[in-house]
């Protein structure tokens, strides 16, 4: 893999993130994007109105291009239109600033958005982890060590660099430092011992734990197919944390204006976006919506995600990612529900998996 080798140590805590968001929410008022309803027309000559979203370069992009190119979007009246590609920190500024109506995030993500003083709201739920033992090539996440690593398993790790930390790529807060935290919660590890790293890319924390630059790299599925090509040997995956589908919970966001003044339009996008969801998860489908996704990121091949398969919001599976954020410091008890950060407005009983 040839690859610019782009790493730093993630540092700070709850403060320093919180200013970030704040600093992100103070500047909104500065930014404005013209909200008139805009029409253009369909493939089949209906009119459709424009919503709008970053372009992704990662595991989130497939069920936005199945969606876009199986028509979902236009039978619920809406033109999808990609703003183009940007850097993690500008994504919530773009959709508060109006420049984009979409948005995508973890619960523990979305929560310290709220807590920074964001106005938006989940609507409804991305991925899952899948329960089913036939599905577990489409679980959240995969863990893999360099072939020449004497780690073979999480219990290895209890006699592995003793008195030193263990790098894994990661990012605070998300599903990369959640997930695994709670893995080594569960195999008694000590959660402490972990130091993150963060990457630009899954393929740049592949190519440092070839060259030993990090012990475990943690990869989501477009990349599977890299990763065992490259020889990397799995230790275990996103189902060891022992959450279920909670595991894998993401959620659609979108800001409390927008919502207020478009409700139709959300709710439209909602109903799309499921309905991609659910074409993508059926088993007949899971090559097709595979090589959608990787003609979209330019990959030889790649995986998906397992999606929710409703429109509903599942508190219970919210509650965890929250909890982890007050056990890190980042909210103090009670202090954020799952409330405050989703609406169940938007559940539409008619779309689901029959």
């Amino acid at each position: 893999m040839a690859l610019k080798r782009r790493t730093k140590i993630l540092i700070g805590g709850a403060a320093v993130i919180l200013a970030a968001i704040v600093a992100i929410v103070g500047i909104r008022s500065g930014w404005k994007r013209q909200q008139d309803e805009k029409k253009v027309a369909g493939k089949s000559g209906k009119e459709l109105t424009e919503i709008r979203t970053y372009t992704r370069t990662d595991c989130g992009i497939t069920p936005y291009v199945v969606a876009d190119e199986l028509g979902f979007f236009e039978e619920e009246g809406l033109k999808l239109v990609y703003t183009g590609t940007l850097g993690y920190d500008q994504q919530l500024t773009s959709i508060i600033n109006g420049n984009n109506d979409i948005g995508d995030a973890h619960p523990n993500e979305l929560a310290l958005f709220v807590k920074g003083g964001a106005k938006v709201k989940g609507v409804s739920r991305d991925d899952l982890e899948p329960l089913d033992e036939a599905d577990k090539e489409y679980r959240h996440m995969k863990y893999f060590v360099s072939p020449n690593s004497p780690i073979k398993s999480w219990e290895d790790l209890k006699n592995y660099k003793k008195g030193k930390k263990i790098l894994i790529n990661g990012r605070i807060p998300g599903c990369t430092t959640f997930v695994v935290s709670t893995i080594f919660d569960k195999f008694g590890l000590g959660r402490d011992r972990i130091k993150f790293v963060t990457f630009d890319s899954n393929q740049q924390a592949l190519q440092a734990v070839s060259q030993g630059d990090i012990d475990i790299a943690q990869v989501h599925p477009p990349f599977y197919k890299l990763a065992t090509d490259s020889g990397l040997r799995q230790i275990g995956d996103s189902f060891d944390a022992g959450l279920g589908a909670t595991t894998g919970t993401a959620l659609y966001y979108f800001s409390d204006k927008f919502i207020a003044e478009h409700p139709d339009r959300v709710q439209a996008f909602v109903r799309a976006i499921t309905k991609a969801q659910i074409w993508a998860n059926k088993p007949e489908n899971r090559k097709r919506a595979a090589e959608i996704t990787a003609r979209a990121l330019n990959v030889d091949a790649a995986t998906t995600h397992y999606y929710a398969n409703d429109t509903k919001i599942v508190d219970e599976e919210i509650q965890p990612w929250i909890d982890d954020l007050v056990r890190e410091g980042f909210l103090k008890k009670g202090e954020l529900t799952p409330a405050d950060i989703v609406t169940h407005q938007f559940y539409d009983k008619s779309v689901e998996e029959q």
